[in-house]
């Protein structure tokens, strides 16, 4: 079962201003089916309702995108989000949004953008998926070996001179779907990127 949450109880559970809250679900969800200032129904959230909004929010506050800009990021990454498991699986079957890869400890992702757009935002999107990273001795000094993966959504490669390659913004997106998640006291199971991977999280 679903729990659903209240504007007023998600944004005290995240700690984030209420009127802030509200704002942010109106640029980032679709309009309330239930909703309407005379329809007398409180806006409600499920899980995934919940998480887009607040990482439109992180986008936004954070890392100082604009409205539009978090839009076309929402968009860009929602089918690897989807296959990737950052979504509730309300059936836990162990078959929806499966995480094809357990090995993964955390994913980051490098956010760079055309450096002249014009009308339409574009953005490329360098992800990488840390499967371990330990303290190591090279030449007496003790340094950080890091073992990933790297994929690139977002450019072909014949666009790649088109990107500000000076300007990266890093969304560390496996952290904020754990805080998330504690924040509204959900079941960690319920997220296959989380659950079909190692529980040692740094």
């Amino acid at each position: 079962m679903i729990k659903y949450f209240t504007n007023r109880e998600v944004s005290k559970r995240l700690d984030i201003n209420l009127s802030k809250w509200k704002r942010w679900s109106r640029e980032f969800l679709p309009p309330d089916p239930l909703g309407g200032m005379q329809s007398g129904f409180a806006r409600q959230y499920s899980p995934d309702g919940a998480f887009t909004v607040y990482l439109g929010g992180h986008l936004v506050a954070d890392l100082k995108f604009a409205i539009p800009e978090a839009r076309q990021i929402l968009t860009d990454l929602h089918a690897w989000f989807a296959e990737k498991g950052f979504y509730f699986d309300a059936r836990n079957n162990g078959t929806v949004n499966q995480c094809p890869e357990p090995v993964i400890r955390k994913y980051i992702i490098f956010i760079e953008r055309e450096k002249d757009p014009g009308d339409a935002i574009g953005f490329m999107y360098t992800i990488r998926g840390i499967i371990s990273n330990e303290p190591v001795k090279y030449n007496g000094v003790e340094i950080m070996k890091e073992l990933y993966t790297e994929t690139t959504i977002g450019f072909p490669p014949e666009k790649m001179s088109t990107i500000d390659m000076n300007i990266v913004k890093v969304l560390n997106i496996s952290d904020v779907l754990n805080r998330f998640i504690v924040c509204l006291n959900l079941n960690r199971s319920r997220y296959s990127v989380l659950s079909s991977s190692n529980s040692d999280r740094s």
